[in-house]
């Protein structure tokens, strides 16, 4: 009788279901940051904080050297120098209300190091450097437009990482930012990135030293493209980072275009004289600046 009572109990019991204990988590915060509207952002006060990138150590040997060419553009000269190193820089320097950016195309594949003064002319140019890289079949490397005709496909990769964007005003435009070239009036891939956001871009390559081409803009209407030699990618970087060197000109972002033997820059001066450094190889394309 005791053997069945236990039996019943135990049966009883069993039927009975223990209550869930629901545990309630606190809500998890969003991960993405809620970004204020414009007008909800005040405007700096007199007193500001200004962010400064850390010394990179440059510094100019001298004041730069300017010339004006026609219209409101210059050629700047300068020399900056780092524990003994000295490069020297020459750039042009204009605005995009002034001038048009063109993407000239060169496709004459013996055509020397020196058609950089002919094809200025021909394409009524101030100014220019020598454009991207090309293959060994002389094709460019990537996608190149100019005059909305198209050359060669987009690529993405870790030497193509930007490009030289123009519809009606120029962009210097990161691969990601590139939705649409379709309609570009001129369109050139090149790269590394040297500067992104004022701050010069990391683990670029600072052993090899070579003359190296490059544009940059101040992430408004003043641009400048030019070339500087014995220099590495990194050190270019840092160069064009560092405020002060570039005269009155903040870098915003800046792109490495060329280097080595075809590096070459041409400009005619306000009353007319042409200058020409021209590379020792044929190059594909160039980058012009034409009067509006």
């Amino acid at each position: 009788m005791r053997s069945l009572a236990f039996l019943l109990t135990l049966a009883l019991a069993g039927c009975v279901q223990p209550r869930a204990v629901v545990e309630t988590e606190p809500p998890q915060p969003s991960l993405a940051p809620r970004y204020p509207f414009w007008d909800e952002v005040p405007a700096p006060g007199p007193d500001a904080a200004v962010v400064r990138p850390p010394p990179s150590g440059w510094r100019l040997e001298a004041p730069a050297e300017s010339q004006p060419l026609l219209g409101d553009a210059s050629v700047q000269n300068l020399s900056v120098s780092r524990h003994g190193h000295s490069v020297e820089v020459q750039f042009v320097l204009f605005d995009s209300r002034s001038y048009e950016l063109k993407v000239l195309d060169q496709p004459e594949d013996w055509s020397g190091g020196g058609k950089i003064a002919e094809c200025m002319r021909k394409a009524g140019a101030i100014a220019g450097v020598n454009g991207g890289f090309f293959t060994p079949q002389f094709t460019p490397m990537g996608l190149m437009i100019t005059s909305g005709q198209k050359t060669g496909a987009w690529q993405s990769n870790k030497l193509l990482t930007g490009a030289v964007v123009v519809h009606h005003t120029p962009q210097l435009l990161w691969n990601a930012e590139v939705r649409d070239a379709s309609h570009a009036n001129d369109l050139l891939q090149a790269g590394p990135r040297l500067v992104d956001a004022g701050r010069a871009v990391s683990n670029l390559d600072r052993h090899k030293h070579a003359t190296r081409t490059f544009i940059a803009t101040d992430g408004a209407q003043r641009w400048l493209f030019g070339l500087a030699r014995n220099v590495s990618l990194g050190e270019l970087a840092d160069i064009l980072a560092t405020p002060g060197l570039m005269p009155d000109f903040p870098v915003h972002r800046a792109l490495n275009l060329d280097g080595g033997r075809s590096s070459a820059l041409y400009y005619r001066t306000a009353d007319g004289r042409e200058h020409t450094d021209p590379g020792w190889s044929t190059v594909r394309n160039y980058l012009g600046i034409v009067p509006r």
